[in-house]
């Protein structure tokens, strides 16, 4: 094996860990094992769907890309410069140049110059390591943003997702009343005409019956922009609405009785103040040694001939070198200007910092009781529901045994539907909590906490 192929495999397999990192960041920001505790296949392959389409994504990860070239542009200043700077002159003497008591007859020549020159700042002070350090830092806000985008988008395509489920299974039912209510209004009606109700019971019937059909378009409407808020997250220019799981198949992870505040520390906006602080205070370093002089080495070499058949002869062979320290004693107070901008960045940076842990508790305990709240009112929901299907029940007996009408049968069922319709809110609620939960704690599996150290 020669040389050459030997450095080539160790450089691919020294390469191997950091394309292995770089593979878990990212599926770190998808976490589709999450989401798979909804035991929905639909919904996972439409979040597929969302990570490969979504715009916002894109545009997060052009960002990330971005901040990469930024590192590498401000570890271009620690490198040494070179470049080509040639000129081809004509000069045009005037008829008398005199050097003392040499004077010198009109001529015109050629002047031709091809130097490489190179150029590099001495970083005695660190000033161009404290630079890129800071590149680096921003480059880690940036990482931490478009997390943060992966968790804010899936949990809202999530969220409308279920809302869409509960708005199908909401329809379902309201058209089920309206059926009911339709039959009401025409036995009441019948009823009126045979002298056996009133006047005003016909027109409460028909108004019941106006309001559900009204909400009914409530609904039809919700439906749609929901479709179209759905269409656009995962990218796609229809206005189908999407295949969806049944309402009867719908589960959710069960969310803890208390979680510890320290889980804030897995949010990426606490993340990426933490590394903001450090960045500004780069940055004032940085700023702190522009008062400083610098020093720069430089030096060509090339040629320099005054005809192209003697371009590269001997004689004309420049080279030269040397070092020139640079200082700016005076600019108008701009230095000091920036220091104190920078200054003032760090103490704003650190204030946001802490209102952001503040902020960050308070959203996790909102959270966190939003999903207890849901919980019992779902439990109270079942609760309820269960006793309006008893209720149900002892209407039809008392209705097979005539002691009842068919119409107190069917207005009992219209209000067995209206309370299930409270129960499918509920579930739903208690779904969607769980999804709000998982997005104030930075996007983690809540529900293993314990393996977190927490």
């Amino acid at each position: 094996m020669t040389l050459k192929n030997f450095l080539t495999i160790l450089i691919l397999i020294m390469a191997l860990p950091c394309y292995a990192k770089e593979t878990i960041d990212k599926f770190g920001y998808i976490n589709i094992d999450w989401w798979k505790n909804y035991n929905d296949e639909l919904l996972v392959e439409h979040l597929q769907t969302l990570y490969n389409n979504n715009h916002d994504l894109k545009i997060a990860a052009l960002k990330a890309k971005q901040a990469e070239e930024n590192v590498r542009l401000a570890g271009a200043n620690q490198l040494p410069q070179v470049g080509f700077d040639g000129t081809f002159s004509r000069v045009f003497r005037g008829p008398r140049t005199q050097f003392g008591n040499t004077v010198i007859p009109r001529y015109i020549q050629n002047e031709i110059f091809l130097p490489l020159n190179a150029s590099y700042e001495i970083d005695i002070w660190g000033q161009n390591y404290l630079n890129r350090k800071s590149a680096k830092k921003q480059k880690e806000i940036i990482d931490q943003q478009e997390r943060a985008a992966y968790i804010y988008l899936t949990s809202s395509f999530a969220a409308n997702y279920y809302n869409l489920i509960k708005t199908d299974e909401l329809k379902k039912t309201l058209e089920k009343i309206i059926g009911l209510q339709t039959d009401i209004v025409s036995m009441t009606e019948r009823k009126y005409n045979a002298g056996l109700a009133s006047i005003n019971e016909v027109l409460e019937e028909k108004q019941a019956l106006v309001n559900f059909e009204k909400e009914l378009n409530k609904l039809n409407e919700n439906k749609k922009v929901l479709s179209d808020e759905i269409n656009v997250l995962l990218g796609l220019n229809t206005d189908k609405e999407i295949e969806h799981a049944s309402y009867e198949t719908v589960s959710s992870p069960e969310a803890p009785d208390s979680i510890s505040t320290v889980v804030v520390q897995y949010r990426p906006d606490l993340i990426s103040a933490e590394s903001y602080i450090k960045k500004v205070g780069l940055d004032v370093r940085v700023a702190r040694r522009e008062f400083l002089p610098k020093f720069i080495l430089f030096g060509n070499i090339g040629f320099n001939a005054y005809n192209w058949n003697r371009i590269f002869a001997g004689e004309t062979f420049l080279a030269n070198a040397g070092i020139a320290p640079t200082w700016d004693i005076f600019s108008g107070g701009a230095k000091l200007a920036r220091y104190r901008i920078n200054k003032y960045e760090y103490k704003k940076a650190v204030e946001e910092y802490e209102k952001t842990i503040l902020t960050s508790i308070q959203e996790v305990n909102d959270a966190l009781i939003e999903s207890k709240t849901t919980r019992a009112n779902l439990a109270k929901a079942n609760e309820e529901f269960d006793i309006e299907k008893e209720k149900h029940l002892l209407s039809e007996k008392q209705f097979n045994i005539g002691d009842s009408s068919k119409l107190d049968e069917m207005k009992s069922e219209v209000n067995l539907y209206l309370i299930k319709q409270r129960n499918i809110a509920a579930k739903i609620d208690n779904v969607i909590s769980t999804i709000s939960l998982y997005n104030a704690v930075g996007g983690i599996d809540y529900t293993q906490t314990e393996a977190l150290n927490l």
